[in-house]
Order: structure tokens, then sequence, then C-alpha cells
């Protein structure tokens, strides 16, 4: 019953049934958990050896493993090119020289005979094979330590002052050890100790004097010798051993701490394989590797255990050996049958390197060690120490891959079982929401942790209800979405998919909580749940309520796609969801500024029969904007054909709606660009004649007035623009728009509406000045044409009169002052010309030369305005009235009664009066012609020359070729 209690669904819906495999499933973990709780209940009743916790290993039960086998140093001879020599020969050649009388010679062939003998008795000690031996040279078989024992003797004796003494007395101790006499040979080694010299001799007599008082279990003196060793330096051969040998010295003297120093500077050295061992001692090194180790251990334990090795190895750098060093002392702590502190020593190095490969070994050894003595209240514990160390969610199982993790992942299955149906068990005992959580904590690891397609959705399953009743509905509604919608389809997947949507509806949020962040997650497992399960019949109900979710959180496009999806169902709908969802659809069409689509959701909406007066009229409207707003993004997409369809649609479609009489304007605005002149005037002139008083009205003649220029009807172009202005008096543009429409009547020829328009512009815009100039020069030309003098010499006389006063003038407004000054001028000229001289002479002269007057006044004003053209006109106009006197002189009527002589002489006084008006007419033809000097050549200089040609022949009448330039107009 407590499993089917644990198994049961523990929301207030109906409980899930539970099929009998999953029971088989989990009736055995629970077994192990009530045989766990046994084990807990009788822990205390455990019997238990007691270990006294201070008891110690004593070092005089320990010793070394290891014992140097004495050996001198290999000595390395360079091949010699000389043949070689028989050992007799030398022998006997060292024998004779013993005889000679030079003591040099003596001393040295007793010191080289004293070691061809040590070298000999050594080599014969390695000689194993009988055969061998009995084949001996005589030489090696006559060699031995006592005849070398007896030659160095008598070298010291005799030659007590030889140069390299200690070195003799070094191999006469060597030679005592292996001859089997350690007394003498220690004497000898003290002998050196207290003489120390530098002789390669030093090293090795420490170390052998060391080795020799260990043996006699004097460690002080031996920890002293092997130190001299040490001293030396670590490039003798002797040092690695001497290490061995001082710690253990240091140990046997429990100076455990002194003694742990020398032997991890050696293990050490065993580990990077830097030892001075020589070739023939390599096989030392394993065990001399394991034999330090064990020692280290010894030394940890008789300290404080495993705290003595977190304290030492937190004090140097990581070695990579630890994990040897901590397994090495639970293994002696387990020979002792001290398991607790065998646990600890294991824990003491994986809280201190929690990551090491190693840790779940030991971790492992941990458990079982608590097996093996007797402690079950902390195998629970344990287990869990283990799952959060190399677990899924660890650090160890970030940073370990591959075989490491497959290797642990059994452990971690049979553990997680274990933990996580104990702490359901427990939860379902209490009610607690905390203890549900605890469970759901070691559901989760095992989802994390194992990839199991088959199991995900029942563990699954349990998580999301231990999270539900812990409170934490959100975490639980993301674990049934898992099951109902990513696993595999299972017999799980509806009820965990209609389970997250009552986790979800029970999440708690706080008041600052917005509408988006309380509805997002509800909309979504109901879309969810309706996608997964289409055919149930909670579809409906759980559609129309996700779209009113998502109006009310303004997501406006996925509450049209909601309300698709439930037209679109299969399940029955109700008539109040199926048109809600319609209203939905059309409005969120149009807020979305999809209004192709809205367009056709309005129309289908406005054909069903249940609508209200006020939102039948509504839709009218709406469907009239959707148009409107499809014709503007035609128009801004550049389709103007489309967008004026689409405008005039709306007056067909919904006439009355508002929306209607902008369409009618922007279509014939649009119609304008597309230069359709016709369509687009019919538009514009019924729109003013309906919509005469609508503040677009107001733009209607701008864009009449451009259709009638575009048809060139410029009469109704002017018009349309006299509207325009009179409706903005005072104002640049009415100013601008005047001058405008004066130019449409003189485009249309129209010359009496032309007048008066220009008439207007000059007399009420005087200024700017130069366009009323202008302005007055149209009108003299229109009355030029339409031949009224008096109006055309007014608006002259009116053009120079304005010239004057203005401080503006330009080389327009001088041309234009010029000319008309030169043909109001002509007049004067003209009545000149046409008065003939006749008697009495002296009154028609008079009369002349009073017109003379007043016709050279006009003519030689008009150099002030620094016309070229007018100028070259003007000075041959005044050159030509004194010819013309000059002419007029020589044809005047003669008196009458005059002899032939009298008429000759009246002829000679004419001729005198003539002459200086003809000079007068020749300097100013003369004058006009020199302006060629300067470029000006025109019909007015030409006429000059012409005239000069006939009064100056000899010097004018020439056959150069000139030709004129045409009249300048500025």
């Amino acid at each position: 019953m407590l499993m089917k209690r644990l198994l049961v669904r523990l929301l207030p819906i109906k409980p899930y049934p539970i099929k009998q495999s999953l029971m088989k499933q989990v009736f055995p973990q629970l077994n192990r958990i009530i045989l766990l709780l046994l084990a807990l209940t009788i822990s205390s009743c455990a019997n238990l050896k007691w270990i006294d916790p201070f008891e110690k290993i004593e070092p005089r039960t320990q010793e070394p493993r290891i014992s140097f086998v004495d050996k001198v140093l290999p000595i390395v001879i360079k091949p010699s090119k000389l043949p070689s020599v028989n050992p007799e020969l030398v022998i006997e050649s060292y024998k004779r020289l013993l005889k000679r009388g030079d003591a040099k010679i003596k001393m040295e062939a007793l010191a080289l005979l004293a070691d061809l003998n040590m070298r000999l008795a050594e080599s014969k000690m390695t000689i194993d094979d009988p055969n061998k031996l009995a084949n001996l040279s005589s030489a090696m078989k006559d060699a031995s330590f006592t005849e070398a024992i007896k030659l160095y003797q008598r070298l010291i004796n005799e030659y007590p002052s030889y140069g390299n003494i200690s070195a003799v007395k070094y191999q006469l101790a060597r030679a005592h050890s292996l001859n089997q006499q350690p007394e003498k040979s220690l004497a000898l080694l003290d002998q050196i100790a207290i003489n120390p010299v530098k002789a390669s001799s030093y090293v090795e007599s420490q170390f052998r004097r060391g080795e020799s008082y260990f043996v006699y279990k004097d460690y002080e003196v031996a920890e002293k010798a092997y130190s001299e060793v040490v001293m030396k330096g670590e490039n003798t051969h002797f040092y690695d051993k001497a290490l061995y040998k001082r710690g253990w010295s240091r140990f046997k003297l429990s100076l455990y701490e002194d003694a742990l120093a020398d032997f991890f500077l050696l293990y050490d050295r065993l580990i990077n394989n830097q030892t001075t061992l020589g070739n023939s001692e390599k096989y030392l090194s394993t065990a001399l590797m394991s034999d330090t180790r064990r020692v280290i251990s010894l030394a940890f334990y008789n300290l404080d255990g495993y705290l003595s090795v977190n304290k030492h190895f937190a004090k140097v750098s990581l070695k990579g050996y630890e994990s040897n060093i901590y397994k090495s002392l639970a293994e002696l702590y387990i020979t002792q049958e001290r398991f607790k502190d065998a646990a600890d020593t294991y824990m003491g190095y994986i809280d201190s390197r929690p990551l090491s490969d190693i840790a779940p070994s030991f971790h492992s050894e941990v458990i079982e060690i608590y097996k093996k003595g007797g402690f079950p209240s902390l195998i629970l514990p344990a287990k869990e120490k283990f799952v959060v160390n190399y677990g899924r969610n660890s650090q160890f199982w970030l940073k370990h891959k591959g075989s490491v993790i497959e290797q642990i992942k059994p452990l971690l299955r049979l553990h997680l079982d274990d933990i996580s149906i104990f702490y359901h068990a427990q939860a379902q005992k209490s009610k607690k929401p905390k203890d549900f959580l605890i469970a759901a904590k070691w559901y989760k690891e095992i989802l994390d942790t194992f990839s199991e397609p088959k199991l995900d959705s029942q563990y699954r399953f349990l998580l999301a209800e231990t999270l539900f009743e812990g409170k934490l509905f959100l975490a639980s509604a993301k674990a049934y979405d898992i099951v109902a919608y990513k696993n595999i389809k299972s017999k799980y997947s509806r009820d965990a998919a209609y389970r997250s949507l009552i986790s979800y509806q029970s999440i708690i949020y706080p008041k600052s909580a917005t509408d988006i962040e309380r509805l997002t997650p509800l909309i979504l497992s109901g879309l969810s749940f309706v996608d997964a399960f289409p055919l149930d019949k909670q579809a409906p109900d759980i559609l129309a309520r996700v779209a009113e979710q998502q109006l009310k959180i303004q997501d406006v496009g996925a509450a049209i796609l909601t309300s698709r999806k439930l037209l679109a169902l299969k399940t029955p709908i109700s008539v109040k969801q199926k048109q809600r969802a319609l209203i939905i659809i059309a409005n969120g069409l149009f807020d979305q500024e999809q209004y192709a689509d809205a367009e056709v959701a309005i129309s289908k909406l406005l054909r069903t029969k249940s609508l209200s007066r006020k939102e039948r009229k509504l839709f009218h409207q709406r469907r009239a904007e959707s148009i409107y707003k499809q014709a503007e993004s035609a128009k801004l997409l550049g389709n103007a054909k489309l967008a004026i369809s689409l405008f005039l649609k709306i007056n067909s479609l919904e006439p009355t709606a508002l929306v209607n009489i902008n369409a009618q304007y922007d279509a014939a605005t649009l119609l304008l660009g597309l230069k359709a002149w016709d369509r687009a005037e019919r538009i514009l002139v019924s729109f003013r004649k309906k919509y005469s008083k609508h503040k677009l009205a107001k733009g209607i003649p701008e864009k009449l007035a451009f259709i009638y220029q575009e048809q060139k009807d410029w009469n109704r172009a002017a018009k349309e623009l006299t509207i325009m202005i009179n409706s903005r008096p005072g104002t640049d543009f009415a100013r601008d728009g005047s001058w405008k429409i004066a130019e449409l009547y003189l485009k249309a020829n129209n010359r009496t509406e032309a007048i008066k328009a220009f008439k207007h512009y000059v007399w009420t815009y005087p200024v700017p000045y130069l366009l009323a100039q202008e302005g007055r020069n149209h009108l003299i030309q229109l009355y030029t044409k339409i031949g009224d003098k008096n109006k055309t010499v007014f608006w002259r006389q009116k053009l120079i009169q304005f010239y004057h006063k203005s401080k503006e003038n330009n080389a327009r407004t001088s041309f234009l002052t010029a000319e008309s000054k030169f043909i109001l001028s002509e007049p004067l000229f003209d009545k000149y010309s046409s008065i003939k001289l006749k008697l009495p002479l002296a009154k028609s002269l008079k009369k002349k030369r009073n017109a003379m007057k007043k016709s050279l006044s006009a003519f030689e004003s008009i150099a002030k305005y620094k016309v070229a053209l007018y100028t070259s006109k003007a000075t041959h106009r005044i050159a030509q009235i004194y010819q013309i006197l000059s002419d007029d002189l020589m044809s005047s009527t003669r008196p009458k009664g005059l002899n032939e002589e009298e008429l000759e002489e009246y002829g000679y006084l004419l001729e005198d009066q003539a002459l200086p008006f003809e000079d007068k007419a020749i300097i100013f033809y003369e004058i006009n012609v020199k302006r060629t000097q300067d470029g000006l050549y025109n019909s007015p200089i030409e006429d000059s020359l012409n005239a000069l040609r006939k009064l100056k022949p000899a010097q004018y009448d020439k056959t150069e070729k000139l030709e004129a330039v045409e009249d300048v107009i500025f």
C-alpha cells in the first residue's frame, strides 16, 4: 500500500492508474529501502571491536624491506688502443718494482698491486659457475681480500705520508667489510669520518658507516652518517639510498615529521625517475617505492592519521600520487580494524580532491567499509554524497568524460533508486511540501543522469507530481510538458498534458506581474494540448479561452490564428463560439493592418444574421477603411492603377462611408499622376459640386488649374488660378499667382484678359521691381499688337519713369528703357526730317533748328543707359540729324530773281553754312564706326559706315568685308 500511495496522483484530479508492470519495477527498490530502514534502527546494536584511537605502531616492530648489497662503485675506463695485458705479467712487474731501491716507485707499485688484487677478488666474487671458477687464471685464483688487506696495511704502515692515504684507508675498510670483518671496517670508517677530506671515497665511507650503525641499531649515529651523504648532494651514487636509510633512522627515533620529509623527497624522485641508482640497481626502484609508501603510512599512522595527510598535502604542490598515500594509510587502518578511520582517510582524500578520477572508487570503498565495519546509519548519507559528488550535475561530471563516467553510472543508478524511493515514501507519510521537494530532487538527478526513453516518462511523471505537491507549480508544469509533448507517446501523455495546464493555473504570481507574464504560460499550454489532442472534448473550450487570453495580452495575431484553429476543429463548436471567432478574426486582421484579408473577413461576417445594428454599422465602416488602406498601400508601392481602382471601389461598395470623400479626392490625385486629365477633371468637378464645403474642396482649383495647363486650356487654367489667389489675398502666393494668370492669358492669346492681368499685377505689386518692369514691357507689347499707340506710349513712359526711380536696375531694365526712349524719340526725328527749308529761309530754318534741338536732346540722353545697340542707333541718328540739315541747306529753295552768277554765289554761301553740319555728321558717323575697335558691330554701325563711304569714299569706300552681328536683346 505504501508504493501505491507513492504513485497515486497527488493533484485533486482522478488518480492515474498504475499498471502491475510498474509495481514490479518499483517493489524491489522498496525492499532495499526497507532493509536499509531496518539497518538504521539497529545500527546502535552493532557489535564493534573497540580500537584505541591513540594506539601507535611501535617503530621497533617495523624494519626496512630493502637492503643494499655491498658493491663497489663501477669504474669506467676509456677503451685503450693498446693490446690486452696479462694480469700475471702485470703482477710480476709490480712485484719486481717493489724490489727496486727508489721509494717513490715502490710506494706507487704497492698501491697499484693492492688495487689490482682488490679488483680481481671482487670480480671473482661475482662468478657462481663452478666451471668458470675452475678455469680462472692463476692471478685471479690467488687474488683475495686477505691479500689486498695485507698490501693496503703495508702501504699505510710503510708510507704514512702517501698522498691519497684516506682513499687507501677507505679501500682497506671495504676489504675488511667484504672479508666479513665489519668491526675492523667500521673502525676505519670512523677514522675517516673524524678527519674528513675531499676524497671520492668519503661519500661511500659515510654511507657504509650509516649502514653498519643501523645494523647495530645505533640510529642516531646512523642518521648523522646518512646525513653526511645527503649533504654532499644528489649527484652521488649513494644519495637516494642515504635518503631512504636516513628516513628509516629518523622513523626509528620517532622523528616522524623529519622521516616524512626524507621519504617524500625520495618518493618524488622515484616517481619522476630522477634517482642516481645505477642501471644494475634499477630493479630496486619498484620495491623501494612500495616500501617508501609503506613507511610513509606508518609515519602518518603514528601522527594524526589522515588528518596529518591532509595537513601535509595542503602545504605542498600537487604531486599526482596523493591517492596512493591515502590508500596505503586506509589499508593500514583496515589491517588494524580501524574501519571508521579507514573511511575517514578515504573521505579526506575525496574532500580535498573531489574532482580526482580516483574519488569515485574511494567513495565506493567508504560505502563498503561502512557495510563491513557495521555502520548502517552512515550508508544512506554516503550514497547521497556519492551522487552529489559524481552525479550528472556535479563538477566531476563536467570535468570527466568517456570511460570514467561510464564506470560510475551503474553505481549512480543503484544509489539513486534507493535514495529517491526512500524519500518519496517519507514524503507521502509526512504530507509536507518540503519533503516532496527532497524526493523531487532525487528524481531529477535520475533524469539528468540517465537518458533512457522508456523510463523517462515514468520518472518524470513522478518528478512532476512531487514538484506539484511541493508547491513548485511552474517546475511541475514544465516536467509534465516534457512527458506530454517531448517524449515519445505513452500512457502518461494525455494526463500529463492536462495536468500541465492545471499546474500553470495553480501558479501564484506577485501583484506586480503583468498580464503577459500571467497568461503566456496558460496560452502556450492550451495550444500545445489542442495540437497534441485535437479530438479531445476539451479542445473547443480551451481554444476559445486561449483566444480571449491572447486578446487580453494584445497578441492579436495569435488570437486570429487561434480563432481560425477553433473554426477548423472537427469537434463541434457552439454558435456563440463561431461568431466570436469571426469577430476576433475580422477585428484582428484590421488591427494587424492586413487590410485585404480584413475586407474578406468582414464581408464574411456581414453575411451572418446574428450581428446587431450597431455592430453591422461598425463593420460596414471598417470594410470601407480596409479598402481605403489597401489603396494607400498600393499607392505607396507605386501601383497607381490599383490604388485608383480601390479608391473608386469604396464609392460603389460603401458610398456613405466617411472615408469615401477622401477616397474620391485621392483617386483624382492619382489620375493626375497618370495624366488621365479627363477622368481626373470629372471626379474633381463632381467632388466640388458635392462637397463644396469640405476642407479638401479648397485644393480643387489647384488641381484643375494643373489639369487645364496640361490640356493647354490656358483660359480655364487662369480662371482656376484666379479662384486660388482670391482665397489667399495679400500673400506671396497671390502675387506669384497674379503673374502666372497674366502669363496664362498671354499663352491663350487672350490679349484683353492678359492686359487686365498685367495691369493688375504692375499696379498691385510694384515690388519686386524687375518683374514689374517686365509686366510693363508686356503691356507695351500687347498695346502695340492691338494698335493702341496712346497706351503704348503711356506704358513706355511709365517704364522710363520707374527706371529712374529704382536703384535695382540691371542690363535688362536698361535695355528696355533705352529701347522705349529711342522709340519715343523717333517721332521727334521724323518731325525734324519732315521740315523742309523754303523761303523765307530764315523762318523755315528756325523751325527746323528748333526741331533739331529737341531731337538731338532726346537721342543724346540715350547714351546714359549704356546699351550698346541703342547707343549706336542714337549716335547714328545724331549723325543723320546733322547730315539732314547739311543736305537740306544744300537743297533748299533758291530765292527768285537771281542771275546765274548770283545763284552760284548763293550756292557757295549755302555750302559754307552746310559744310560744318556735314563735318559734324562725319564725326558722329566715325564715333559709331570706331566702336568696331571694341569688338562691337551692328546694323546702325554698318549704316554709319555706309554713310561714310559716301561722304569720305577715299577713306571708307574700300572692299573690306564686314559682317554684322544680330542685335542683342537683354
